[in-house]
C-alpha cells in the first residue's frame, strides 16, 4: 500500500480523525524511527469534523502497537525481586491456570474478579460473561465503562429524558458559556478542551 488511508483513532470516544501512511510512500523518503526501523506515520485529518487535523499523544502514538519494539511474547517473572524472562505460550497459560486454581482452591470464587475496558463492544462483554461467570464462577466483572458513564447516564435520563449528550461538536463553537463539573478534559479529551479554549480566545465573553 503506498498511499495514506483515513481512519478513526480506537482510543477514547471523541472519535478524532487519523490519516496513517505506510512507512514507504512513491517519491518521499522512508518513514523511520530513532533507530533506523521502518515505520507507519500518524497525523491528524484536517478534513474531519469533530477534530479538525487535532490529534493527542495516544493518537499520534497509535502505529506503535505494531512496531518491532511490541511485546509478541509472553514474559514472567517468579518474584517481585526478579527481572522478566521469555515463556513460551503453554508456560505462561499453564502459570495463568494454576494460579487461577490456587485462588479459587483457598479462597473461594468470588476472590477472583475481572475488571474491562470501555474499548469492548456488547459481542466482547457477552464472551466475557460467559467465561467469568460459567467458567471462572465470580460475579465480579466489573469495567471503567460503568465507573465513568453510569452516572452520566442517569444524568442524561433524568435532564433530558434519554441516555445521549443531546449536542454535537459543532455546537462547541456556539456556546457562550461552557460548565466542565468533574472531569479534566485537558488530559481526558484535550481535543475537545482545545476546540474549547480556541473558542474562548477568539470569543472573550465566552464564561468558562
Amino acid at each position: 500500500m503506498s498511499d495514506s488511508t483515513r481512519t478513526l483513532c480506537p482510543y477514547c470516544g471523541v472519535g478524532c480523525g487519523l490519516e496513517v501512511s505506510p512507512p514507504a510512500q512513491p517519491g518521499k523518503e522512508i518513514n523511520r524511527d530513532s533507530q533506523g526501523n521502518p515505520i507507519w506515520k500518524v497525523k491528524g485529518d484536517r478534513s474531519h469534523p469533530s477534530s479538525q487535523g487535532m490529534v493527542c499523544v495516544k493518537g499520534a502514538t497509535v502505529t506503535e502497537s505494531i512496531g518491532k519494539d511490541r511485546l509478541r511474547y509472553p514474559m514472567v517473572r517468579d518474584s517481585l525481586n526478579e527481572p522478566f524472562r521469555r515463556a513460551s505460550w503453554d508456560e505462561a497459560l499453564d502459570l495463568i491456570v494454576n494460579r487461577i486454581q490456587t485462588v479459587v482452591s483457598t479462597q473461594g470464587a468470588d476472590a477472583l474478579c475481572v475488571y474491562g475496558s470501555g474499548q469492548l463492544v456488547t459481542e466482547d462483554y457477552y464472551i466475557a460473561q460467559k467465561l467469568i461467570k460459567g467458567c471462572l464462577g465470580t460475579n465480579n466483572f466489573d469495567a471503567n465503562s460503568r465507573l465513568c458513564m453510569s452516572s452520566a447516564v442517569a444524568g442524561y435520563v433524568q435532564s433530558f429524558g434519554f441516555d445521549g449528550p443531546p449536542c454535537c461538536y459543532e455546537d462547541l463553537e456556539l456556546t457562550d458559556c461552557a460548565f466542565l463539573i468533574g472531569t479534566n478534559t485537558a488530559e481526558c479529551h484535550p481535543i475537545v478542551f482545545n476546540r474549547l479554549r480556541k473558542h474562548h480566545k477568539q470569543n472573550r465573553h465566552v464564561k468558562m
